[in-house]
């Protein structure tokens, strides 16, 4: 087992990071297929660069409540045999598969899950384009894997292998393939995952399986080239800090107007 976790946590960020260079350098300086605008590019990256130190501060502090929970839990996997580490995917991807789908559908995740969709480019530097604060509110779709009594540590490990994965699909270099996009969370898959186009919005939720969309209706395939961002786009598409929190402000706004209304409400029911 020891050697998993050092094999994903070296080669994984090595391949990632790598395969970025690669398709970099291959579309401004060979293809010249506009795939990469520097300016773009360059906000992709500083944000990934925070994404990074956020990411690890999250996980230092969850990671108490996923301990927690698997010590009370009745169940244990035995990790050195592949049937659990298969079991244990399986069923994580099962988990992101509900969490990517509510930070769609939910707007209090929406607000900041919609930086990784607010840039009208797809490529791997797009893979790095995370909410800083997402996963301070969508760890808790996890906590299920520390229950069934998967130690936190393969989780964490196959959650970087599915980052991986998940990032690598964020190309425009590899087209469609029947085998390949009718199990896997395929380029061509998640190439209308990031879609802004009606047919394309809240499809193709899947993290390493596109089974799961296929099973619950939230399934389309790559008909025809994608146009990519959301409606509307942001005013400040270069801005790190403004395409994190701008849709923050509209929802604050909303609360307290909510909640003012709710307040005048129940005076008014009071007063005789």
């Amino acid at each position: 087992m020891t050697e998993i976790p050092r094999l994903v946590t070296v080669v994984a960020p090595a391949l990632m990071f790598g395969s970025f260079l690669v398709e970099f350098v291959i579309s401004r300086a060979v293809l010249r297929d506009e795939h990469h605008e520097l300016k773009d590019t360059a906000t992709n990256l500083v944000i990934g660069a925070v994404y990074l130190v956020t990411a690890t501060l999250q996980g230092t502090l969850v990671l108490g409540a996923f301990v927690a929970l698997w010590a009370v839990s009745p169940w244990r996997w035995d990790m050195s045999s592949p049937w659990s580490w298969l079991a244990l995917f399986v069923v994580e991807d099962f988990l992101y598969y509900w969490s990517h789908r509510a930070s769609h559908r939910l707007r209090a995740l929406w607000v900041s899950h919609v930086v990784h969709h607010n840039s009208s480019k797809l490529n791997l530097s797009t893979g790095m384009r995370n909410s800083w604060v997402g996963g301070y509110l969508d760890w808790v779709f996890f906590l299920p894997l520390a229950a069934l009594g998967f130690h936190p540590l393969s989780v964490a490990v196959v959650q970087a292998a599915a980052t991986a994965w998940d990032f690598l699909t964020h190309t425009q270099y590899v087209g469609r393939n029947r085998v390949l996009d009718l199990i896997f969370n395929s380029p061509s898959n998640h190439r209308v995952h990031h879609g802004a186009s009606p047919e394309c919005v809240d499809k193709n939720f899947g993290g390493a399986l596109i089974v799961w969309d296929r099973l619950f209706g939230t399934y389309q395939a790559e008909n025809a080239p994608v146009s990519f961002g959301t409606q509307p786009m942001p005013s400040r598409p270069y801005h790190p800090i403004y395409l994190q929190f701008y849709l923050w402000r509209q929802l604050i706004l909303d609360v307290r107007r909510s909640f003012a209304e709710l307040l005048r409400s129940s005076k008014s029911e009071e007063t005789p």
